[in-house]
């Protein structure tokens, strides 16, 4: 008996129920605090967009600063550089 006559039989996917318990997932979890890197992540797109239009690392921070962000400089180039490396990665 070969291994794909020993696998076990997969169960069947429900997809609307596997997306209900996901919305619900992230619905729990919507409003928590959540990591200056993640939230970088979702504003990416604008800050590439205002350092194209030639705005400084330092004017972009100090925007995001009053956004609630707490990065230092050398924190926040980092953290831009890992993001982009990710997103070129993808």
């Amino acid at each position: 008996m070969n291994a794909a006559q020993n696998a076990l039989p997969q169960a069947q996917v429900n997809k609307n129920k596997v997306s209900e318990a996901l919305h619900e997932l992230a619905n729990e979890y919507r409003g928590l605090p959540r990591s200056d890197t993640a939230r970088l992540r979702e504003v990416l797109d604008d800050i590439e967009h205002a350092l194209a239009a030639g705005a400084s690392h330092n004017a972009v921070l100090e925007t995001l600063h009053s956004q609630g962000f707490s990065l230092t400089l050398s924190s926040f180039q980092s953290t831009l550089a890992r993001l982009r490396r990710e997103r070129r990665a993808a």
